[in-house]
């Protein structure tokens, strides 16, 4: 059984909304990704976010239903194929200002027998909400009336038009209803033509409607519409003053999305009137007797069909597929359009008929999938292929204010903006000599400068078109790494969860420091005055100067302190006083010292600015090696293996509280004195580490001596840090927020850490943050009790969900840290390297951390990472704008990257019309030693080909010039390279093989190193070839074992015996994988174009081995690549019965987890809570959650079909620990809805499986 859980969710964006939910004066946005919908309210400082709803099922688009009579709105939401279904949502706010959305009705579009709509599967909703229109399915459409902003009935029309581009409301009288229809006919011929509503018929006209002439459109206009399909967008009509004064529009249509930009007007009142006298006509000479007089009346109708009539504007398109078109408001005729790379445009019918479709240009943003203008100029731009953004248009030009602000193709002629101001003189002499002739039709304004200014950016990692999970410095923490976005925004993305870092100051030069302590003038100051610090041959004081701006430090020299050897331990203390015979702490100005001669009492002159020792305690021929400072306390480890426990006395001496036996113990490493109750002074308990025995043991002090009170068994290293340490608020031993700790820092770079229950120490588990000693500091973060633990890495160690939460910062080196608080560094960290010191804040411990390497127009298509060049080798591919209707220009290449700075370091361009298709990278081992390579495989486009013909293997390597930097030298060279006839598809390594997909092939070839020539060479051998494939697009290797997905078939596993591809065993089911991953020799995982995952398991049936499906599970959303391994460089413990095994990218942004569950009982268990969550959560979406997670198809449904098997839905699960506040929801999970559902598995033992969970995500 395998869990499915999401680590990121889809970040892309599918459509939006701005409308007024509430009856509050506030206008909000609403936006769709994939799986979900969230509400923002515009607010002046900008979007703040109001909820979210989960959806069930994959989300097309949303819309808002205007309320008659208020200015408040309900919403609608489309659920695409292969479940289509609308759901009505209405908004509420309650008293506190918590927001919620609710669905209110649910409506199925699922239909057995009809084919879904191929071009226009969309909702349209009437500007006066009463009306709705729906089309998903080919020749009909699903008609609603709408009441109060939510459903009241539907009902089904015919829609004689069967390939249908686009619907659009057209602006008719109150109470009539009429869409523009524009469909290409069974003669490849595109056509425009309406059609009226009948609503009380319940039906759509017979006939076009007389409100819009019909007419055909050239294809010259639209010439791929069936590939970037033309979009129609409803004109209003004008005020009725111009209207009757004819300067006014009538309203019409737009059509958006060819080589020009329509504009249809609406028909007149007269001319109406003669359409229906001709329609009458028409119909008459049609049922007149005289066959003769039929046939020519059928041959007028169709005459009237193909006729083109003569747009009332155009404007020449100069740039690319259009992509999103919004409008500024329903009575402003200015439309905003944006392309599939990015280009912001404004189409203006202002003065229609003065100068007819004006379109300026704006400037770049994302590639847009959806355009919402919210306010004063301000735009959202929702990408898929981009960050999303809110831009606003400037009035003027902000930046690049001498280029162009957008290319535009010297054969489309321009206009100066100026000559927009001035009236138009027309033709003839009545023009001024010099003047730009406008054409009446419309015109392309000719500007300098970007008018859009980018106010604020929503994170998008979708499309993910390839990744890899990598450990780059070889620790254990692993990055993802994806080929991301597409038009204009490339980009390569590197993601990792964990703590926020904020560096505020650095102080260079301090080099070589051990341990750093901050220091105060009083005990009970909260701000810090002094630095203290110590390397490995003497200590430093620093005063710290801070004026709450420029902050200094300056070194003091005649101190008082003992700055002539290093310094074990330092820290300010409380003053012990005796009243009335009870002993109490207050404030006081002493600190205490300890180096390897002894502990030291001193006490600090404010008037002096420096120290006077009070007091010292030494032990005659021993020496200090590790020790501990609290309040009142200071713990000492000698050599020989003493301990010592001191305190401060009432007359400021230094007193043996209790001392062990010199040599009872081995020798001692460290030890630590840290109240478990920071309240307190003073603690019971001490915790010392040993050499050697690599134990940690835990001692109460007592009147007779140190009482071993619970160690540790052996641990993996030496223990360099330990700190007892309680990360909860409750200090009572019995509280609820009680929750005690062992934290190891180890010598081998990493941190064991234990549970303290009833004076125990059990289910240790570990952290490794590298190679390097581990120091722990206990710090806060953002209010929270942490520790901060510094190796090769960083992490913050934290109390979440019931657990200690490890969250990684991007920190390395750090030698040693202490807490700092200043008036200009509030609750902060300074931090020792070896180059110097640094301070800082740490926040957000749970931050999802995505740094983007922008690439552009060129697009990272494949990725490969090669650890002993420390460089990502990645495949980009660059299309040029173009005009929609002109040939796209191509080219492909191969580009390194250094692993930490993602600088470019050398590339490889492929021969034209060729391009990058697969990237792997694999380190054979030739002349004795490991040689990087980078295996390509490309195909070469040849115009007309059905079936790719040629294709190349290349096999690279890269090295540097010697004596070079690494960033100026790397190059590639090519080692060899095979023709193959075909696209290579996919490759993968076994071995010292390459395995190459090539159209229905599977390839098998080796490195043959020719040592006979004069020159030795390598070329590559094939060694086998596997053809009983459709279309190879997807391999997987295991040791030996090759996965091949067939994409029109299904899988196959092969075996390399004795350097042949072997068949072991097939899949002949039609099961369209798109990718597929080899889990082991004998198990299969791999997604399909219907959206599901799948496993297959090899079993053995009637004496052959058999690929057995064992898991099929219905995900909505497109996996566009598996990666073996886990997130999380997890906290390793001695057992569990979770193992996350795979990480999946999906086109939507997702990256997902697959964890397995190794015990059955367990997935029972499991299986059994994901039923009776679906039986007690109702979702939005689907009939349930089990029909929604059961596998689908691309041919529709049927009754029989099987539920969701071997998969369980890990973010479902995980929302039973929300409920966990309420026992009475509780309760009713449980128990089920019959005896039998009843679970068995304590709720206890359920959360702590959950919480497992959670970590691996």
């Amino acid at each position: 059984m395998k869990i499915v859980t999401t680590f990121h969710q889809p970040s892309s964006i599918l459509s939006s909304v701005k409308c007024q939910l509430s009856s509050r004066d506030v206008e909000h946005l609403v936006v769709a990704k994939v799986n979900r919908i969230d509400v923002y309210s515009l607010q002046p400082h900008g979007l703040q976010h109001q909820c979210g709803l989960e959806i069930w099922g994959k989300v097309l688009t949303i819309r808002s239903i205007p309320v008659t009579g208020t200015l408040r709105s309900g919403l609608v939401l489309m659920i695409t194929h292969p479940d289509p279904e609308l759901v009505f949502l209405t908004y509420t706010e309650s008293g506190t200002g918590s927001a919620e959305l609710t669905a209110t009705k649910q409506l199925s579009l699922y239909e057995r027998t009809p084919r879904p709509a191929e071009f226009f599967n969309d909702i349209l909703v009437h500007p006066s909400g009463k009306l709705a229109v729906v089309s998903c399915y080919t020749g009909k459409l699903k008609i609603i009336t709408l009441k109060g902003g939510s459903y009241a009935e539907d009902f089904d029309v015919s829609l004689p038009e069967l390939n249908l581009f686009g619907l659009a409301f057209l602006p008719v009288p109150d109470g009539e209803f009429a869409l523009a229809i524009l469909h290409q006919d069974c003669q490849d011929r595109i056509q425009l033509l309406a059609r009226d509503i009948l609503v009380d018929d319940l039906e759509l006209s017979s006939h076009a409607s007389t409100v819009l002439t019909p007419t055909s459109i050239s294809p010259k206009i639209l010439p791929f519409a069936t590939e970037t399909t033309p979009t129609l967008v409803s004109v209003p009509i004008g005020s009725e003053e111009d209207v009757e004064e004819g300067e006014g529009s009538l309203g019409g249509v737009l059509i958006i999305g060819g080589r020009k930009i329509l504009l249809f007007e609406l028909s007149s009142r007269e001319g109406q009137a003669k359409q229906r006298g001709k329609r009458r006509r028409l119909e008459s000479r049609k049922g007149s007797n005289d066959a003769a007089e039929v046939a020519k009346a059928k041959e007028k109708e169709r005459e009237r069909e193909t006729r083109k009539r003569k747009a009332k504007g155009s404007v020449d398109w100069p740039w690319s597929e259009v992509t999103a078109v919004c409008a500024v408001d329903q009575d402003t005729p200015r439309y905003f359009i944006g392309d599939s790379y990015g280009r912001l445009s404004m189409l203006s019918l202002d003065r229609l008929q003065e100068f007819g479709l004006v379109l300026l240009p704006l400037g770049e943003g994302s590639p847009p999938t959806t355009l919402t203008y919210l306010t004063t100029q301000t735009l959202f731009l929702g990408s898929h292929l981009g960050d999303s953004q809110l831009v606003q248009i400037s009035p003027t030009p902000i930046s690049s204010l001498t280029s162009p602000t957008l290319a535009i193709p010297p054969e489309i002629k321009t206009i100066k903006a100026a000559r927009l101001s001035a009236p138009n003189s027309g033709k003839g002499n009545g023009r001024a000599v010099g003047e730009e002739e406008v054409d009446p039709r419309g015109s392309v304004v000719g500007l300098t400068g970007s008018f859009v200014n980018v106010v604020d950016t929503f994170k998008n990692i979708a499309p993910i078109m390839d990744a890899a999970l990598v450990d780059i410095d070889g620790s254990g923490e692993r990055q993802i790494v994806t080929c991301s976005g597409g038009g204009n925004k490339g980009s390569i993305n590197i993601v990792r969860n964990g703590a926020d870092f904020q560096e505020l100051a650095s102080i260079p030069g301090l080099t070589d420091v051990t341990n750093i302590w901050g220091v105060r003038d009083r005990f009970e100051d909260k701000t810090d005055t002094h630095v203290f610090m110590s390397t490995l041959q003497a200590s430093y004081l620093f005063r710290i100067n801070d004026a709450g701006g420029n902050t200094t430090l300056t070194h003091v020299k005649n101190s008082g302190l003992i700055t002539d050897s290093p310094t074990l331990a330092f820290s300010n203390v409380a003053s012990r006083v005796i009243t009335n015979g009870k002993a109490s702490y207050k404030d006081s100005q002493l600190v205490v010292q300890v180096t390897r001669k002894g502990a030291f009492l001193l006490e600090y002159d404010m008037a002096l600015a420096s120290y006077t020792q009070l007091a010292g305690w030494q032990l005659s021929g021993m020496e200090v090696v590790a020790a501990s400072i609290n309040p009142s306390q200071v713990v000492l480890g000698l050599n020989g293996g003493g301990l010592v426990a001191l305190s401060i006395a009432e007359d400021k001496t230094i007193r043996v509280v209790v001392q062990g036996n010199q040599g009872a113990l081995p020798e001692i490493s460290t030890v630590s004195c840290v109240p478990l109750d920071p309240s307190k002074p003073f603690t019971r308990y001490i915790t010392v580490s040993y050499w050697g025995t690599n134990i940690v043991e835990i001692f109460e002090m007592a009147s007779e001596g140190f009482r071993s009170v619970s160690k540790t068994h052996p641990l993996p290293a030496l223990a360099r840090s330990a700190l007892l340490y309680n990360f909860g608020s409750d200090h009572n031993t019995k509280g609820e927020d009680y929750n005690p700790h062992l934290l190891v820092g180890l010598s081998d770079g990493s941190v064991a850490y234990f549970p303290w229950k009833d004076m125990q120490l059990k289910d240790k588990k570990v952290i490794n943050l590298g190679h390097s000693p581990v120091s722990l500091t206990a710090c806060h973060v953002d209010g929270k009790r942490a520790v901060f633990a510094a190796g090769n890495r960083t992490t913050v160690l934290s109390w979440e969900k019931k657990r200690i939460h490890s969250s990684p910062i991007m920190l390395k080196e750090i030698v040693a840290a202490s807490r700092l608080n200043t008036k200009t560094f509030e609750s902060c960290l300074v931090l020792a390297t070896a180059s110097g010191l640094f301070v800082g804040r740490v926040r957000d411990l749970d931050k999802m951390h995505i740094r983007s390497i922008p690439l552009g127009l060129d697009n990272p298509r494949r990725l490969a990472y090669q650890p002993i060049l420390k460089v990502f080798g990645v495949a980009c591919t660059r299309v040029e704008p173009a005009r929609i209707g002109d040939p796209e220009v191509t080219h492909s290449f191969f580009r390194l990257f250094d692993d930490s700075t993602f600088s470019s370091l050398t590339n490889f361009i492929c021969d034209s019309e060729e391009e990058i298709t697969a990237v792997a990278t694999f380190s054979p081992v030739i002349d004795g030693k490991p040689m990087p390579l980078f295996c390509l495989g490309t195909f070469t486009y040849v115009p007309d080909e059905k079936e790719p013909t040629k294709g190349r293997i290349l096999i690279f390597t890269a090295h540097t010039s010697e004596g070079q930097a690494k960033s100026s030298s790397l190059q590639l060279f090519l080692v060899t390279s095979v023709d193959v006839k075909g696209c290579v598809y996919s490759i993968t390594i076994t071995g010292d093989m390459i395995v190459a997909s090539v159209n229905s092939a599977v390839m098998l070839y080796r490195l043959k190193q020719d040592e006979d020539v004069e020159s030795p060479t390598i070329t590559l051998q094939l060694l086998s070839e596997w053809n009983h494939n459709y279309l190879v697009t997807s391999l997987a290797s295991y040791g030996d074992h090759i996965v091949a997905g067939d994409q029109i078939s299904s899988v196959s596993l092969l075996k390399v015996v004795d350097s042949k591809l072997q068949n072991v065993a097939r899949d002949y089911g039609p099961l369209w994988p798109i990718c597929v991953e080899a889990l082991d020799e004998e198990n299969i995982i791999g997604a399909n174009d219907a959206l599901n995952l799948f496993t297959f398991t090899l079993t053995r049936t009637l004496g052959r081995a058999v690929l057995e499906c064992d898991g099929n599970y219905h995900l909505a959303d497109f996996v566009t690549k598996f990666v073996r391994g886990s997130l999380t460089s997890s906290d390793s413990s001695s057992s569990t019965a979770l193992t996350a095994k795979h990480v999946f990218f999906t086109s939507s942004g997702r990256i997902g987890v697959v964890v397995d569950v190794t015990d059955e009982s367990l997935s029972l268990h499991l299986s059994a809570l994901q039923r009776n969550l679906a039986g007690a959560l109702p979702g939005v979406g689907g009939v349930s959650h089990t029909r929604f997670r059961a596998p689908k198809n691309t041919r529709g449904r049927s009754d029989a079909d099987p539920a969701s098997f071997g998969f369980i839905d890990g973010d479902f699960l995980e929302q039973f620990l929300t409920h966990l506040g309420s026992q009475e929801q509780v309760d009713k999970i449980i128990a089920g809805h019959s005896d039998p559902e009843k679970l068995i598995l304590p709720v206890n033992e359920i959360q702590q499986v959950l919480e497992n969970l959670q970590s691996m995500h």
